[in-house]
C-alpha cells in the first residue's frame, strides 16, 4: 500500500502535527529517505516522540521502518518515471519515423491544388492543432479555415466540392459528429485527411487518407489516466515541412517548363 493510501485510511486519527510531518515528507521525499529522526523533528519544530507516534498511526513499528517503506516507494517511482519518459520519447521517434516513411505526395498535391482548405478538430486540443496548421501553412501561402462547432462544420460542408480539402483531427476517430461529417464529405467527393491515434477507427476508414499517431496512455499513482497529445502537434509541423519540400519541387518544375518553352522559342 502506498503511503498516500495509508494517510487517507487513517486521516481521521491524524492531528495537525501529523499533517505537518506528512506535508514536509511529501515535499522532500528524497531527503527524508535518509534523514535522521532528530533532523526531521528539528525541521518540523516538533518532538521525536510526535514523529514516532505519527508513523505508528500508519501501522509502522517506528520511524526506521517508515523510512524503509518510504525509500522503497521513492525508488519505485523513479523507475516508473524513467520507463515512462523512455516510452514517451520512443513514441515521439516512432511518430517522426512514420511521417518520414509515409507517402504524402497525394496529400501535398491536394493541399497545393485545392481551391479551399479547411481544418476541423473534435475537441479543444484538436482545435489547437488545427490552429497550428493554419498558422504554419500561412508561411507557404496556403490558407486554412478552421471550423469550430457543429453548426459551422455542417453549414460549411453543404458548400464544399471536389475542388476543396478538409483535414479532420480526432484522438479516437470515433467522434459522432466527425464521423457524420466525414460521411457527408465522402458523398460530396471532397478529399479528406484524418489524423487519429494508431488504431482501427471509423473516421480513418471514411477519409481519403489517414495519418496514424502513436500515443501513450499514462496513469498517475491516483489511478487517473491521460493520453499524450504532443505527437499531434509534431505531425502538423512535419506535414507542413513535407508540403514545403513538395511545393519547392513544383515551383522548380514550373520554372523548368517555362525555361524549356523559352529555349524552344529561341531555337525556332
Amino acid at each position: 500500500m502506498y503511503l498516500e493510501e495509508m494517510i487517507n485510511a487513517e486521516y481521521s486519527r491524524l492531528n495537525e502535527n501529523d499533517i505537518l510531518i506528512w506535508q514536509y515528507i511529501q515535499l522532500n521525499k528524497r531527503e527524508c529517505c535518509e534523514i535522521a529522526i532528530e533532523d526531521l523533528a528539528q525541521k518540523c519544530c516538533i518532538s521525536r516522540t510526535t514523529i514516532s507516534r505519527f508513523t505508528q498511526k500508519l501501522g509502522f513499528t517506528g520511524f526506521r521502518e517508515f523510512k524503509v517503506h518510504l525509500k522503497m516507494e521513492w525508488e519505485q517511482e523513479q523507475v516508473k518515471t524513467d520507463v515512462l519518459l523512455e516510452n514517451v520519447c520512443d513514441n515521439y521517434m516512432k511518430c517522426i519515423q512514420m511521417i518520414k516513411e509515409t507517402d504524402l505526395e497525394e496529400v501535398c498535391s491536394h493541399i497545393y491544388h485545392a481551391k479551399r482548405l479547411f481544418a476541423y478538430g473534435t475537441g479543444e486540443t484538436q482545435h489547437a492543432v488545427t490552429q497550428m496548421i493554419k498558422r504554419m501553412f500561412m508561411n507557404v501561402k496556403r490558407f486554412f479555415v478552421t471550423l469550430y462547432g457543429k453548426t459551422e462544420l455542417m453549414m460549411t460542408i453543404e458548400d464544399l466540392s471536389e475542388e476543396d480539402m478538409v483535414i479532420m483531427i480526432s484522438l479516437s476517430g470515433e467522434n459522432e459528429l466527425a464521423v457524420q461529417a466525414a460521411k457527408k464529405l465522402k458523398a460530396r467527393g471532397v478529399y479528406t485527411l484524418s489524423i487519429t491515434r494508431l488504431s482501427d477507427n471509423t473516421l480513418a476508414r471514411l477519409c481519403s487518407k489517414n495519418l496514424y499517431i502513436p500515443t501513450d496512455v499514462l496513469m498517475t499513482k491516483a489511478g487517473v489516466t491521460f493520453e499524450t497529445i504532443s505527437p499531434y502537434f509534431n505531425v502538423a509541423e512535419l506535414l507542413c515541412i513535407r508540403y514545403l519540400v513538395y511545393m519547392k519541387k513544383q515551383e522548380e518544375k514550373k520554372k523548368n517548363i517555362v525555361q524549356s518553352v523559352e529555349n524552344s522559342g529561341r531555337d525556332a
